[in-house]
């Protein structure tokens, strides 16, 4: 069984969370350079204003109508994101993280399981240590997951496939509101006569091969619900990321360091094989939430100085995250990495004050890094680990973007930590 949770109005819901005087008002976060509306709040939605709008334009409007403005707060962001997600791996034995707000956790498809009870735990769970509101959908396809999704969000409660009116459900659902059906192929599909997904979910397949392509067939048998995305499909992804539990309790910082470095290097890897490049690195640790010893589990994130896939950056970043989140006397079993913020490697941002030559044999050496673990085998060529950890990355990054109304670092910056009067 798949759940899909997703961080309801995700950045604006961080904001509040150490703003209670904004609860119930309307709240809109910016992008990079405060230049468009990126995220806004329900309270702000109903005032007419939407995502994408140009900042500067609707300024006034904003400020007669009382909405509070930020700028993008990644770092934060990502944060509360690790924070949900170690939640969702102490619930769910395998969670792939779609985005920087959502998840699909996998369950097994227990005969009597109480698939809803168990979401609105983790639900009140997320709510009671993070703070967060998530809305959760239930079915045995992930398109089917987000679907139910959609409905719990309007709903206000988890909503369970197997305990709808399936077929009255997806012919209230306008075909493009499918998870995987874009613009052109709802345009398509309406002058075809199909106009919602009860009607998709009857078209044959061979038909749907043909005019939709492979992806439209996979999402007509999730439609009936046959599991046929294994995989996140979309151009960019949002996060890459790699994790295996250990095969018995770690102790020592060592160890860990050596599992975090492979793991590290094979999330780089996926990096570069689809031409990307990353912006924010966020490490997990946990240990077994069955067994013995006592539980613990912590995560941190980092905003990289810029766009890049050169491993010893990346890798710098991870250690320094794990050895913030290592405490001795536990017993670990799992230690994950995740990259967000990923982009297209196409024009990335240069540094100010780095040399042109530099970066060019930066990439010179990763192409030769590349080039011979992958004629001679994974691992051939590997960074050492303490050589690694000894890197001093105290220096701060040359250039900042424009962010006139970013908010404290409240989780991550010693200084920004909320005072308490």
């Amino acid at each position: 069984m798949i759940f899909h949770i997703d961080a309801n109005s995700f950045y604006a819901s961080c904001e509040r969370l150490f703003r209670p005087d904004l609860k119930g008002k309307p709240i809109a976060v910016l992008t990079n350079n405060d230049g468009i509306i990126i995220a806004l709040s329900s309270e702000c939605k109903a005032l007419g204003f939407k995502r994408g709008d140009v900042f500067y334009k609707e300024k006034r409007r904003l400020d007669a109508s009382g909405v509070a403005v930020f700028s993008s707060n990644y770092t934060l962001y990502a944060d509360i994101s690790s924070r949900l997600n170690l939640i969702y791996n102490r619930f769910a034995p395998d969670v792939e993280l779609y985005s920087i707000d959502e998840s699909f956790l996998y369950f097994p498809d227990y005969t009597n399981e109480d698939y809803s009870g168990l979401a609105c735990e983790i639900r009140e769970t997320v709510k009671t240590e993070t703070g967060i509101p998530v809305s959760t959908g239930i079915a045995p396809t992930k398109t089917l997951a987000k679907l139910c999704n959609k409905l719990s969000k309007k709903r206000e409660d988890v909503c369970e496939w197997a305990k709808l009116n399936q077929d009255e459900e997806l012919n209230a659902c306008p075909v493009g509101d499918i998870w995987g059906v874009g613009f052109s192929k709802a345009a398509f599909l309406r002058k075809n006569g199909i106009s919602n997904a009860l009607q998709l979910k009857r078209y044959p397949l061979e038909k749907a091969k043909k005019n939709l392509t492979v992806v439209g067939m996979r999402t007509v048998q999730e439609l009936n619900g046959i599991p046929a995305i294994d995989r996140v499909e979309r151009e960019v992804r949002q996060s890459i990321a790699c994790s295996r539990s250990f095969s018995g309790p770690v102790l020592e910082l060592e160890p860990i360091l050596t599992a975090l470095a492979d793991y590290t290097q094979e999330t780089v890897k996926r990096l570069r094989d689809g031409g990307l490049v990353c912006k924010f690195v966020s490490v997990y640790l946990m240990t077994s939430s069955y067994g013995e010893g006592e539980r613990y589990s912590n995560a941190a994130s980092a905003e990289l100085p810029k766009h890049t896939s050169y491993l010893p950056d990346i890798l710098g970043a991870a250690i320094t995250l794990l050895k913030q989140i290592y405490r001795t006397g536990y017993r670990y079993r799992k230690v994950m990495i995740c990259l967000f913020g990923i982009a297209k490697d196409n024009n990335p941002q240069g540094d100010l004050f780095e040399e042109t030559a530099d970066s060019e044999k930066r990439e010179q050496i990763m192409k030769s890094f590349d080039f011979i673990n992958n004629k001679y085998g994974r691992g051939t060529l590997h960074l050492g680990t303490h050589n690694m950890a000894k890197i001093d990355k105290s220096k701060k990054a040359p250039w900042l973007m424009q962010r006139n109304y970013l908010s404290p670092e409240y989780t991550t910056k010693l200084a920004d930590i909320p005072r308490v009067h």
